[in-house]
């Protein structure tokens, strides 16, 4: 085991933060939770390698760097909501969406407000009992309200993308393994019908013509929950990733319909991962064979062997430079310190990709976006200081030039 994966602790699991509205339960979106196979207990079952050197301990912001901004996004929604101002609404999140308005964190304010427009549709798909097609009615009367709304504004692509994702949501809640058996068959053709309704409604707005995430993420649930829409995902999710290559969560929306070895091939994979690098290489270098990866190590058997080490600690390095926040920088050190501790091995380019990613990247550390004891993390940084001295500091335009850095 290598000096540096002995001060690698672990800790438990991060918690998501909740946002209650008037109209709404929102849960808002976290730090990438424990990934599974991790030690949780609050002691470190590695030795920490501390040193006297203090002056390299960096500050630490104990808030959700998060927290404040989705929330006032959240609550921003929420009361156009209440004031029935939808053609704001779509007008908002098409703005953000145009930037790729995000949290510190990365989350997208575009998704955030998604959501929350949908909120109040999914809670009450959630506390419908499923014992007769009745117990859906409500949840019916409010997807008209999002068709009368998208036929108010006609042009508006957030909208048309929010009602194609109603009747999605609808559609998922008549899957027939939800529903008694006699039930089966008439909840089936009710699920078709939505799917198919979302597909008419997303007919007339491509995503590309649009620059738009949005539409893009629900052409490809359409395609996901439709019989015979499997095999359009991989090149719907190339679409999606070209509109926002730096978003992790399409990377973990894909990576769920890969994990199964027995449907989806190792070459298959292998294949994706390097038409995800080649797609997002112009903004993330190679940071998107990482972020297609990540989701899959913990979920795909065997996805570890398919991995290229050197290549993939390069990619994390990329993550952490390319106009990163630094709470992206925590999260990737973070992912890159768990992914040595769940293999154990002695990897030199990974151990030599975390200890730049720190000394190069990381200013202000953020104890909830890691899986590991503060101690453990201010270890990791004045190791960091050691092993990478103040004359190998990057000068401006070289940070995350792995090739230079080596």
């Amino acid at each position: 085991m290598s000096a540096l994966q002995n001060f690698l602790g672990s800790s438990s699991g991060l918690a998501f933060l909740a946002f209650v509205g008037i109209i709404l339960l929102f849960t808002l979106f976290g730090g990438r939770p424990e990934k599974s196979g991790r030690t949780t207990s609050g002691e470190s079952p590695f030795r920490s390698l501390d040193s006297d050197g203090a002056e390299h301990e960096l500050p630490v912001e104990s808030e959700d760097p998060d927290f404040v901004e989705r929330v006032k996004v959240s609550q921003y929604i929420a009361d156009l909501m209440m004031a029935d101002e939808w053609g704001q609404v779509g007008t908002e999140i098409a703005d953000w969406e145009k930037h790729l308005v995000s949290a510190p964190g990365g989350a997208r304010f575009h998704d955030v407000g998604a959501d929350v427009a949908l909120s109040g549709l999914q809670s009450l798909i959630d506390a419908a009992p499923h014992a007769k097609l009745e117990d859906l009615d409500e949840a019916e009367y409010e997807v008209g309200h999002f068709i009368d709304t998208h036929q108010r504004h006609p042009n508006c692509h957030v909208l048309a993308a929010l009602t194609a994702r109603a009747h999605l949501a609808l559609g998922e809640a008549c899957r027939a393994d939800h529903w008694p058996e006699d039930m089966q068959r008439d909840v089936w053709r009710k699920m078709a019908r939505h799917f198919l309704k979302a597909g008419e409604i997303l007919e007339r707005f491509d995503p590309l013509a649009y620059t738009s995430p949005l539409l893009a993420e629900a052409h490809y649930l359409q395609a996901l929950g439709s019989p015979g829409g499997a095999h359009r995902l991989p090149e719907l999710f190339e679409q999606w990733i070209s509109l926002d290559p730096s978003n992790p969560m399409i990377y973990e929306c894909h990576a769920k319909q890969l994990d199964d070895i027995e449907t989806t091939s190792d070459e298959t994979i292998l294949t994706e991962a390097e038409r995800a690098l080649e797609r997002t290489e112009d903004i993330l270098g190679t940071g998107g064979y990482a972020l297609f990866f990540l989701p899959l190590l913990d979920t795909r058997d065997g996805a570890r062997d398919l991995l290229d080490t050197d290549l993939f600690a390069s990619a994390m390095l990329d993550l952490a430079s390319k106009d990163a926040s630094q709470a992206e920088v925590n999260q990737t050190a973070n992912a890159l310190a768990s992914e040595m501790r769940a293999t154990a091995t002695d990897c030199s380019a990974m151990n030599d990709t975390l200890y730049l990613l720190t000394r190069w990247h990381l200013k202000v550390i953020y104890p909830r976006l890691w899986t590991m004891p503060l101690d453990s993390v201010q270890s990791l940084v004045r190791s960091a200081a050691e092993a990478v001295p103040d004359d190998d500091m990057p000068v401006a335009g070289r940070a995350g030039q792995f090739s230079e850095a080596a």
